[in-house]
């Protein structure tokens, strides 16, 4: 029994990872915009487009919005 819970943490684990992967991208490159010197609104861009890219797989998995 300990095994299968052990499963469905690192299950849960990695679904959480794979869904939040466009935000931290998002994240990552904020952080590149700042250390280059480009304008800043590009780097929101980038952290408002993974945010976006993050409720986009969160609602495919569960089959939310038009195209379900």
């Amino acid at each position: 029994m300990a095994d299968g819970k052990n499963t469905s943490e690192r299950e849960l684990f990695r679904r959480i990872l794979i869904w939040t992967l466009p935000l931290d991208l998002g994240i990552v490159g904020l952080v590149a915009v700042i250390l280059m010197g480009w304008e800043l609104w590009t780097g929101i861009g980038l952290l408002i487009a993974g945010a976006l890219g993050t409720l986009m797989v969160i609602g495919q998995h569960y089959r939310i919005g038009p195209d379900r």
